[in-house]
């Protein structure tokens, strides 16, 4: 495991905050609010509220490895510790996905927003019902506006920081303002009359916090974490900043927006039938929800700043995932997933061959492909997939490395570690099963990249032998993502004369996924094996969760074949089943040894070595010991 000292710590616990804040306010806030109505509701107040308090449970095993472990990229290098190396890459490639996603995404939707009010711009035109960037106009904007993201990262953190500290104070004001405008105008009846409070049920509440854009607008707290290997001092700064950026600030923004945007709901404007909250992303206001809901509460002057915060918003979160995408790759290729070429820095301390590569990739995206509404339920789903390692993490190294120093150790740790990561399982079960299908395609992908390059480096098996296990899964998984009709299909729903059934589909991704891993454990040496099958508590427990989502799902037409308590029931007993696997898979790896040893090196090293008069005082003083 190599070091992080190439970075450079500057981020203060304000810049901490303010870019957690930068992370969550993107795009969320601009459409989150008729999302999230749409899918629950008045009750989407209580998704907000039932959103924080998952992710509080959800974060709580990464106060404790945030401190224990500050290092760049933690998220993704921390299984490499109690796991190994595929393990580690799974996870990985599930948060890169993500994060190179997220970019042109925030793009997309800057553009959609001024496109949407200036159509003589020709950045916009619509598909089949679906709005997309135009070509050559949309789509080469778009593309610069990527780049200008990788260019901001490229000068370094400070310049990072201090950029999003500052903005984020406008980010801010100006949805806060909306919001009170729109209090100042609300009817009452649009909470109680229309199907009542809860017009859709109280599964849709859970729904919502998936497929409503609520993960995005949580998961700085996660995002922080990744920071420790740059943060001035990350044992005191990253659970504040974990708390009060990735969680309080956010709660309060949302609740403020979703009330005001309820409110003042006009029917008439929105073109649907009174009462039709699940049409509403499909409505006249799907397009700028808050620029028509100002119009409608009678603030047509506020439109404009609206306007330029709309634009303005994602831009900025755009450049700090940016960021964040290539500190992700940096650290794959320091768990030696991607080549070493990624570990480059510049002069600035900045991974920029990762962060140019993760721009390049992000491009693909800017491909027409479904609206925000149905992308913001994949990219979400993707970031809680980070989530699951969480608790197995904590929950190792209170067995392997009970001496490690912990700043924030977690209470009742094998109550609390299993409860959140039971929650995450039961999270993902909620993105139902056109997200979990579209996911777990691209997901799964990472075992035949596992096969083909890491295997081999690390010496379980021959190239030869990886690359033929990857290309017959490969070959294999394309002929099935087609025959099954769900993939990127645009009205959600299964694509006409696929020729495979529904159950058939789970049914032979399930072999295929054992097929694979088995080939591989077979064919590796005792090494290869012992960190293959540490490993196979993950896709065993996301393949558990989508043939639950399949006994609830309703979207080709047919019946439940289960209801949707007795299914939440057997998702969270599948979490539970999964802490423990997880717990009992992880062991004492390589990696942890040779970090333990250097611990305690260091520690030899610090006890020899005179006190200097600065260390007595000051953030400074604070440094952690513990470095890759």
């Amino acid at each position: 495991m190599q070091s992080d000292g190439g970075f450079q710590r500057k981020i203060t616990l304000w810049q901490l905050i303010a870019i957690a804040v930068t992370i969550q306010i993107g795009a969320s806030w601009l459409f989150a609010p008729l999302a999230t109505a749409g899918l629950a509701g008045p009750a989407a107040i209580f998704t907000w509220v039932f959103g924080a308090l998952v992710f509080a449970i959800m974060a709580i095993p990464w106060l404790e490895i945030s401190t224990a472990l500050p290092r760049t990229g933690v998220s993704v290098r921390g299984p490499q510790f109690t796991h190994g190396s595929l393990l580690s890459w799974m996870n990985g490639w599930g948060y890169l996905v993500a994060l190179v996603t997220l970019p042109p995404i925030e793009a997309l939707v800057a553009l959609t927003y001024l496109g949407g009010q200036f159509p003589q711009l020709g950045l916009l035109h619509v598909v089949d019902g679906v709005t997309l960037l135009t070509w050559p106009i949309g789509v080469l904007t778009a593309t610069a506006l990527v780049f200008v993201f990788f260019l901001l990262n490229i000068f370094g953190v400070q310049l990072l920081a201090r950029a999003t500290a500052w903005l984020s104070v406008w980010k801010i004001v100006i949805p806060f303002g909306a919001a009170a405008l729109m209090f100042t105008a609300m009817k009452s009846e649009n909470f109680t009359e229309y199907g009542g409070f809860a017009p859709l049920g109280g599964s849709a509440v859970m729904h919502a916090v998936t497929a409503g854009g609520i993960v995005m607008a949580f998961n700085g707290i996660r995002v922080i974490a990744d920071l420790g290997g740059e943060s001035v001092n990350p044992r005191k700064h990253l659970p504040i900043g974990m708390i009060v950026g990735g969680l309080l600030i956010p709660l309060a923004f949302y609740l403020a927006l979703q009330i005001g945007f309820i409110g003042v709901i006009d029917w008439d404007s929105l073109g649907i039938a009174p009462g039709a909250w699940s049409e509403l992303a499909s409505s006249n206001w799907a397009s700028s929800p808050l620029v028509h809901a100002l119009g409608a509460a009678g603030f047509v002057w506020f439109g404009t700043l609206l306007l330029i915060d709309a634009v303005g918003a994602p831009a900025i979160t755009g450049m700090t995932m940016t960021g964040v995408a290539g500190r992700t790759a940096y650290a794959n290729s320091v768990n030696g997933a991607l080549p070493a070429v990624m570990q480059r820095l510049n002069r600035h301390g900045v991974p920029w061959v990762a962060m140019l590569a993760c721009t390049l990739v992000s491009l693909v995206f800017l491909a027409p492909f479904p609206s925000w509404y149905q992308m913001v339920g994949i990219v979400s789903t993707a970031l809680v997939l980070s989530y699951l390692v969480g608790s197995p993490l904590v929950m190792v190294l209170r067995r392997t490395a009970p001496g490690l120093d912990r700043p924030v150790r977690v209470p009742a740790v094998t109550a609390v570690c299993v409860l959140a990561h039971a929650v995450a399982v039961t999270v993902i079960y909620f993105a139902g099963w056109w997200t979990l299908v579209n996911l777990m395609t691209v997901f799964f992908l990472a075992i035949p990249v596992a096969a083909s390059y890491i295997a081999p480096r690390l010496g379980w098996f021959s190239r030869t032998t990886g690359l033929t296990i990857a290309g017959t899964f490969t070959a294999a998984w394309i002929v099935l993502a087609w025959a099954g009709g769900w993939i990127m299909s645009t009205a959600g729903t299964k694509r006409s004369g696929a020729p495979l059934g529904d159950l058939a589909y789970i049914a032979v991704m399930i072999i295929l996924v054992v097929a694979v891993l088995g080939a591989m454990w077979m064919a590796s040496n005792p090494d290869g094996k012992k960190q293959t099958a540490a490993s196979i508590w993950l896709p065993a427990s996301l393949l558990a969760v989508l043939v639950a989502s399949y006994l609830t799902d309703t979207s080709g037409g047919g019946d439940k074949i289960l209801g949707d308590t007795p299914t939440l029931a057997l998702v969270f007993i599948v979490g539970i089943a999964s802490a423990w696997w997880a717990a009992h898979s992880g062991y004492e790896t390589d990696e942890l040894r040779a970090l333990l040893a250097e611990t305690a090196n260091t520690e030899t090293d610090t006890a020899t070595t005179p006190s200097s008069p600065q260390s007595s005082s000051g953030d400074s003083a604070a440094e952690p010991s513990l470095r890759p």
